[in-house]
C-alpha cells in the first residue's frame, strides 16, 4: 500500500518598476535589475538568467545588462542565502522594456520555504512521531497499540532509502516486497503488511508524520493495517529516508503474536504448529510459550505433526520437552522448521486453555 501528496510553493513575487525613462532604447542602452527581500530591503545575490540565459551576477542584489541582451519571459535568480541554496522566478513581460529598470522583490516567508531543506530535520523523532501518531488513532477505536520494533524498523529504513533510488514501488527491482524484506532479516512472522508515504515539495511549515498518517487514514487500503479489526498485527517500525526537498516513510506491520483459546474435553489432545513447515521460512525461530489452564494438563513440545499422530494412536512417542500435570507452562523455546505443541487433558476434567506465543 503506497501514498504520495505533492506539496508546491505559490510564490508571490512583487514586481516594482523604477526610474520611469525612455520608451525606446538605442545602441548599448542598459537596464537595471534590483533583488530584494520585501520585508527588510535586505539584498539577494546570485546568478541572473533570461528564459534560460545565463546573463551574469547580481552583486549585492544589483545586476545591470544591455536591453537588446533582454527577452519578454522569465528572469531567474540562482543564488544562495544564509549558505543555502534558492532559485526563484520572475514574470518578465514585454511592458517591462518601457522602463529602464525594474525592482524583483521576494517576500521573507517563501525565501524561507525555498531555503527549507530536510537535513535539518531529526529523523528519529519523525519516525517515532508517525509510529505514535498511529497508536493514536488506534486507541481512539479501543484497539491495542502496536508495539515498536527495533528490527523491522531497520528493514522500514532500509526500504526507505531504496525508494528514493529505484523509485517509489512496494517491490524493489528484484521483485521483492515487505515479507521478502523481513525474511531476510530473519524475521518470523505470521502475517505482514506495508504502508509507503512520499512528501516534495516539503518546507518547515509542514507536519511531516500528521501529513503521513492522515495520508494512509484517508485510503482504504492503507487505512487498514492501522485500525487492524482483527487483531492480525502486534509490532511495527517506521523508516523516514529524506533527501532536500523530499521524505519517504515506510511504515512495515507485522504479526508476531498468536493466541489460542481453546476447550478441550476430558482425554482429549490437540496439536498446533510453533514453525508450520508451509511458512516461507529455512531458519528457526525463538518464541515465548505462555500457556494457562483452568484445569492440570500435559505439554508436549514436539518436533512435528507425526508426533501427535504417534500419541493419539498409542504408537511410539517423542517429545523434545514435556510438563505433566500443570495448569501453567512458560517457556522460551527455538523453534525447528515443524515444531509443534501438543496439549492433553487428564481424567475427568474438561479444561478451557490459552495459548499466547510470542515470536522474537
Amino acid at each position: 500500500m503506497s501514498g504520495k501528496t505533492a506539496l508546491f510553493v505559490i510564490l508571490l513575487v512583487s514586481l516594482t518598476i523604477f526610474t520611469a525613462g525612455c520608451t525606446s532604447y538605442v545602441g548599448d542602452s542598459s537596464y537595471s535589475m534590483r533583488f530584494s527581500i520585501n520585508e527588510t530591503g535586505e539584498p539577494l545575490e546570485g546568478n541572473v538568467l533570461n528564459n534560460g540565459i545565463l546573463l551574469g551576477y547580481a552583486q549585492n542584489g544589483s545586476f545591470t545588462t544591455n536591453l537588446e541582451k533582454l527577452r519578454p519571459g522569465l528572469i531567474a535568480l540562482n543564488g544562495t542565502y544564509e549558505s543555502n541554496p534558492f532559485e526563484f522566478y520572475f514574470e518578465f513581460p514585454s511592458e517591462s522594456f518601457n522602463y529602464s529598470g525594474i525592482d524583483f522583490t521576494v517576500r521573507e516567508k517563501d525565501l524561507r520555504k525555498v531555503l527549507f531543506n530536510t537535513s535539518v530535520l531529526n529523523i528519529p523523532q519523525l519516525e517515532r512521531e508517525v509510529f505514535d501518531q498511529v497508536n493514536k488513532e488506534r486507541a481512539k477505536s479501543g484497539l491495542k497499540s502496536l508495539k515498536w520494533n527495533d528490527r523491522i524498523a531497520s528493514v522500514s529504513k532500509n526500504y526507505s532509502k531504496t525508494l528514493s533510488i529505484q523509485g517509489f514501488h512496494h517491490k524493489d527491482i528484484e521483485g521483492k516486497d515487505a515479507g521478502d524484506r523481513l525474511k531476510e532479516s530473519k524475521i518470523f512472522y505470521t502475517v505482514a503488511s506495508e504502508n509507503l508515504y512520499m512528501i516534495e515539495g516539503l518546507n518547515e511549515t509542514v507536519n511531516i508524520s500528521e501529513t503521513a498518517v492522515n495520508g494512509w487514514l484517508g485510503s482504504p487500503a492503507h487505512r487498514s493495517p492501522i485500525m487492524d479489526r482483527d487483531g492480525l498485527f502486534s509490532d511495527s517500525g517506521v523508516g523516514i529516508y529524506c533527501e532536500e526537498k523530499t521524505c519517504y516513510a515506510v511504515m512495515v506491520f507485522a504479526g508476531l503474536e498468536r493466541n489460542e483459546n481453546i476447550k478441550l474435553e476430558p482425554g482429549y489432545l490437540t496439536f498446533l504448529y510453533l514453525n508450520d513447515p508451509s511458512y516461507p521460512f529455512d531458519f528457526d525461530v525463538a518464541a515465548d510459550v505462555e500457556i494457562d489452564s483452568t484445569a492440570n494438563i500435559n505439554i508436549y513440545i514436539v518436533s512435528g505433526s507425526e508426533q501427535y499422530d504417534n500419541l493419539m494412536n498409542n504408537r511410539d512417542f517423542q517429545s523434545v520437552i514435556e510438563d505433566k500435570m500443570i495448569s501453567r507452562f512458560s517457556r522460551k523455546i527455538t523453534a525447528a522448521k515443524g515444531y509443534g505443541i501438543v496439549v492433553q487433558t487428564l481424567g475427568d476434567s474438561s479444561a478451557q486453555i490459552n495459548i499466547h506465543i510470542r515470536y522474537s
